[in-house]
Parts: C-alpha cells; structure tokens; sequence
C-alpha cells in the first residue's frame, strides 16, 4: 500500500509532528491536509491505519468516529496539521498503528471510507469530539463529555468552553452504519394522527412494541362440565359430588356382621400358627 518514496509512515509521521501554530484556521488546515493525502499516499495509509487498529472493522460508523477524530485533531491548533502528524504522536493512538501489519480482507472498506473522509464525510454523531476510549470504560474526571459510542469506542469532548452547550453525560449508542441526520418530522395533528399512527409504530423499536396477548385457554362446556361446575356439595362431604351409589358404598363403614364375616375369611386365608422356637410342646 505505501508508494515507492524512500520515507516510512514512521519518519513521515516523525517529519510532520511539528509543533502546530498557535493560530490555525480550521478550514485551510483541513484542506491543506487533504491535499497532502491526495497528493502522497503515505499520508492516506497513517488515516487507513488509525482505523484500521482503533475501531472494530465491521462497524462503519466505528471507522468514521474515528476518522472524524483524526480529522477534528488535523484542524485543532493542539494538534499537528497532517494527518501522519497526528496519528503518529506519542502515545495518542495505538501502539505500532504505524508499523503493525493488516490484514488485506478487510483493507478496500476501510479504504473506501478513508477516501469518503478525505472528500468531506463524517461521522455527524461524533461532531467536534477530538477523543474517545474503548466503550464500557468509566473515569472520574469531570471533564469529560460523551457525544456518542460506535465500533467499541466511547467518543467525548474534553473540557467545557462557556459557549459550548453541555452534553448529556450518557451517549446514544451507534449500532447501524453512521447516516445523515433525518429531517424533524412535521407536528401531527388530530385529522392527520390516524394515519400516522401506525407507520410510526411498524418503524418503532421492537423493544417498545407491546406485548403481544397470550391467546385465551379454550374454554370447555357441555351439560357433564355444567352439571359438575354446578352441583352443591353436602356441608359434610366435600369430596362427594353426587357420585353413583355402588361408589358410595365404599365411604361408608361396613357393618359389624360383615365385619366380622370378612375377618373369618381373612383369617381362614392365613397359614395355621407354628409353635415359638424355644417352647415346649405338651404330648
């Protein structure tokens, strides 16, 4: 990927991490920058490799944060005017971002976006931010202002200007491919609320539809289910519900003539008793 000149990104970067003027017009150091990558593919390969190695690959939105990062830095009068300048100051991104090898399955993507940043395009949810970290991190300092998080990055503002206007310390999460802003929908109003109403809600999160109602157990009648539903129990036998006599019987006690009758046959069934070991028998 890098030109036949005889510098490396790493001496590029090293020739062009001059300090910045204290004075920098933000537009034409963002084209003089620009003209630069266009003009010497090393400068194009230090955007590639800030993308490559600080974003995760299969998020768009992720690699543009980050190349609007690099971009806001370019413009900033704190930072270095190239972009080799700028990725390859000391510990500000990845270490080896200029050296380490890529891997050439994913490089036209990413590519493909760098060459988008360089005509103009940026990640409009990252805005002016000229930091961020991996996501799920938490720190203490008090400033620091999250815009947003996309490829695995939290993105923020650092300090507070009294002009700038405070944003909500929780970022709103990219999980698509970054997208220009839609326009504001026009006020609804009650004539036109009927017909809007439902393509809002078929474009409504799935975690904001309602639940959907469990269907209805079926409900089972018939003159057996009704007789059943219906009939009174006795105060004392809750358990019988009317049943047939035959069945009946078997709740009831039995009567001491068939009581003993039944204990006759019981014990005309079991063996004749043997004599206890140890006893002696009369002769």
């Amino acid at each position: 990927m890098l030109g036949a000149c005889s510098l490396s990104p790493v001496e590029t970067a090293a020739t062009s991490a001059a300090p910045a003027p204290a004075s920098k017009d933000p537009v034409q150091a963002r084209k003089r920058a620009v003209a630069l990558a266009k003009a010497n593919p090393r400068e194009k390969d230090c955007l590639v490799r800030a993308m490559y190695f600080e974003s995760n690959r299969s998020s768009e939105a992720g690699l543009l944060g980050v190349g609007t990062v690099v971009m806001n830095r370019v413009e900033s009068a704190k930072y270095p005017e190239t972009i080799c300048g700028v990725v390859g100051a000391p510990r500000q991104f990845a270490s080896g971002v200029l050296t380490r090898p890529m891997t050439e399955k994913v490089l036209p993507k990413i590519e493909a976006i760098a060459e988008d940043i360089l005509n103009g395009r940026r990640n409009a949810a990252v805005g002016d931010a000229k930091h961020f970290h991996t996501a799920g991190l938490r720190f203490s300092y008090t400033n620091m202002h999250y815009v947003t998080v996309a490829g695995g990055n939290a993105f923020y503002l650092k300090g507070e200007r009294p002009q700038r206007r405070r944003i909500e310390e929780e970022p709103r999460y990219q999980l698509a491919s970054a997208a220009e802003p839609a326009a504001p929908a026009p006020l609804a109003t009650a004539s036109s609320a009927a017909s809007v109403a439902p393509a809002a809600f078929a474009s409504a999160p799935l975690a904001f539809a309602p639940e959907a109602v469990a269907p209805a157990a079926p409900q089972f009648d018939s003159a057996a289910v009704r007789l059943v539903r219906n009939a009174p129990l006795p105060p004392g036998r809750p358990l019988d519900l009317d049943t047939p006599r035959g069945a009946a019987r078997a709740f009831l006690a039995p009567p001491k003539a068939d009581q003993r009758l039944a204990d006759q046959r019981l014990a005309a069934l079991l063996p004749p008793a043997s004599p206890m070991r140890g006893t002696i028998s009369a002769q």
